[in-house]
């Protein structure tokens, strides 16, 4: 099998997915923007040939995969790719264009929008039967008004069409409104503010849309609140919320996930789940390697089984509450090595954040894991305690 592997070098955790491509039997070419010798050895020599481009250009894309494709007939394997990835939503148009420019299989143009634009995946959510929150694209200035004034403040101004929590505002009166209009560049939407926990649905889905793992996120603060400087924490659950396994498997079927992880979000309160936006990518940061830690499995295998053999057992066994918890550079009653000392054996990994990830994530994250949720959060509490 010839994979082709878009940015391998990002996030660092997903190299695991080019290993474990090239251990279970397939060749990966690649294409990144990233300096070759920039990447980590063992990352390098899984790759069977790298072309650096622009990955914004698709021209550039287009002359680096016909040098690859180039590279692959000379090695001996002539002909095209048998499958194109990157895990990275960024990426995730790029994908589509290289699968119908390449005559390769997956997604295709016509088929985005609904998977990165949020205003047609409320369109797919109602078709479903599911309650969303009340939203409208922004046309103008004055639309804006009149919609904010309909909607009720406060409210979530929101681009269409993006990633975690950028371009993302809360509005709470019309003066929040006026000051971030002129700002605002490409499509908007404009939402009802929501007073709700988050929870997710997430997994990976094989050729024929069977999920083959799923997990589900609790999250202590949205990526909004955490950007704007609370402490980043969420877990993994021991069990998905009832109720909830039915709706992601409807929603998986409904978004057409093959061949893919998913990452969906719900506000839930009383038992009901309202879905805000899905992904058809791994959830972000570590929380492929936290879901490892919770069933003692690697997802990354169990990828590459799926992509190359065609198929993968499904993940089945008992979980632990694996959490994550992202300290920033302010005053804890705890130091790093009392807290490495308190979290002992629970304690699975911690390290420094990637600078991307920082203002999101924390710049030093703790991830642990115990078989008892209020053990779990009592940990927690210790490594946030203030100063």
């Amino acid at each position: 099998m010839d994979f082709l592997y878009i940015s391998p070098e990002f996030p660092p955790n997903y190299a695991q997915f080019v290993l474990r491509l090239r251990d279970a039997g397939a060749r990966v070419w690649a294409l990144g923007e990233a300096d070759f010798y920039d990447m980590p050895e063992h990352l390098r020599s899984a790759i069977a040939w790298y072309v650096r481009c622009d990955l914004s250009s698709p021209g550039a894309v287009m002359a680096a995969a016909e040098e690859l494709l180039r590279a692959k007939a000379t090695a001996g394997t002539p002909g095209h790719f048998d499958m194109v990835e990157s895990h990275n939503e960024t990426w995730l148009r790029l994908e589509a264009f290289l699968n119908e420019r390449l005559g390769i299989e997956g997604l295709h143009p016509h088929q985005i929008d609904r998977l990165k634009k949020k205003s047609v995946m409320k369109k797919v959510f109602q078709r479903c039967g599911l309650s969303v929150a009340r939203a409208a694209l922004v046309k103008d200035g004055s639309q804006a008004m009149r919609l904010a004034e309909d909607l009720g403040y406060p409210l979530i101004l929101k681009p269409d069409e993006g990633v975690g929590a950028a371009g993302i505002h809360r509005l709470t009166c019309p003066e929040d409104l006026e000051r971030v209009l002129p700002q605002l560049a490409g499509e908007y939407l404009l939402e009802q503010w929501i007073d709700a926990p988050i929870v997710t649905y997430d997994g990976l889905a094989d050729h024929d849309g069977q999920v083959l793992s799923e997990s589900s996120l609790v999250y202590g603060s949205g990526v909004l609140e955490c950007v704007e400087g609370r402490d980043t924490f969420f877990y993994v659950h021991q069990a998905i919320p009832d109720g909830l396994t039915l709706i992601g498997r409807e929603l998986v079927k409904a978004f057409g996930i093959r061949r893919k992880f998913f990452h969906f979000e719900f506000f839930h309160r009383d038992g009901v789940f309202r879905p805000i936006e899905i992904n058809a990518r791994p959830p972000g940061g570590p929380i492929l390697d936290m879901m490892n830690y919770s069933a003692d499995m690697d997802l990354y295998a169990i990828y590459a089984a799926m992509a190359v053999q065609g198929r993968a057992d499904p993940v089945r066994g008992e979980r632990r509450y694996t959490a994550y918890a992202g300290r920033r550079q302010r005053p804890y009653a705890l130091s790093h090595e009392e807290v490495l000392a308190r979290l002992g054996p629970a304690l699975v990994e911690h390290g420094p954040n990637p600078m991307i990830f920082q203002e999101a994530m924390g710049q030093y994250r703790y991830i642990f894991r115990s078989p008892d949720e209020e053990d779990l959060l009592n940990l927690a509490e210790l490594v946030f305690r203030c100063g």
